[in-house]
């Protein structure tokens, strides 16, 4: 093979000239102020409604800028309506940046409408409450990577007649992680028996384990999986955003629906691969 020196000399020198170049600007340092302006606070608002019992509860704050550690400052005096069907009910102040309503029980299929107003201003988020999904059964397998601890298996029906988005909750002995997002849906398996496998969570014998689906209503779980993405990237990312909210108004948070179902075990036994 013939070697084209002309053209290696060109690359080289220009490689040297590179690498003298890094050279001094390595040896040279200068400090430089960057001025992180934070941006102006909003109204943040947390509520989900769901199938359950529970009243509704409505948490409204105000956003933080992204150094700021202090505690979140709580809206005080605001004005909160939830409209259904014909009905008007104004949640109740609890305090803290709580509000609640009645002792109500939400209905899937119907539509709810969440209207906050608050130092002139209002935001307003409507959504549809899917139906619970129960589950079928939930089972145990030795863990692929902890041989001395079990996998969770979740198995439900997926309803064919619509779209669905899961999101699963897991219980350890009435604990469960705050930031565990783990999220699903029916895309490539619409109507069909679906199985969730959960590999980063350990179990052991004994162990009280319950297991909450719950069927998201879509922009809830855009919210979600804006936060699951957030809190994956780290403060390290280039671009720290927040969640997507369907309120509008400029309101930062959402206002969520989504069916719920439970399932109850106890993990009898030993562990460990036979």
């Amino acid at each position: 093979m013939q070697l084209d020196w002309p053209h290696i000399s060109a690359r080289f020198i220009n490689f040297v000239q590179i690498i003298v170049l890094l050279t001094l600007m390595g040896s040279c340092e200068e400090i430089i102020d960057v001025n992180l302006k934070n941006a102006s606070s909003k109204v943040v608002i947390e509520s989900f409604i769901t199938t359950s019992n529970d009243p509704l509860m409505v948490k409204i704050t105000e956003s933080q800028g992204f150094f700021d550690q202090s505690d979140f400052v709580p809206v005080k005096n605001a004005i909160v309506d939830l409209e259904y069907l014909t009905k008007n009910e104004r949640l109740i102040e609890r305090g803290g940046g709580y509000y609640t309503s009645s002792n109500m029980k939400g209905v899937p299929g119907r539509t709810y409408t969440l209207k906050v107003s608050s130092a002139g201003a209002t935001f307003e988020a409507t959504v549809e409450l899917p139906a619970s999904v129960p589950i079928d059964t939930v089972y145990f397998k030795p863990g692929i990577f902890k041989s001395d601890s079990l996998n969770i298996f979740v198995e439900f029906s997926d309803p064919s007649a619509t779209e669905n988005y899961y999101r699963l909750k897991l219980y350890r002995n009435r604990r469960y992680a705050v930031n565990d997002y783990y999220l699903a849906t029916d895309a490539f398996s619409n109507g069909e028996k679906m199985v969730l496998p959960v590999y980063y969570r350990y179990f052991a014998p004994h162990d009280t384990i319950v297991v909450e689906l719950q069927n998201l209503e879509r922009s809830t779980w855009k919210y979600f999986k804006g936060l699951n993405e957030t809190i994956q990237q780290g403060v390290n990312s280039q671009a720290p955003g927040n969640p997507l909210s369907n309120f509008t108004g400029g309101a930062l948070g959402v206002f969520g629906a989504y069916g719920s179902s439970t399932y109850k075990a106890i993990i009898p036994g030993k562990t460990g691969k036979k």
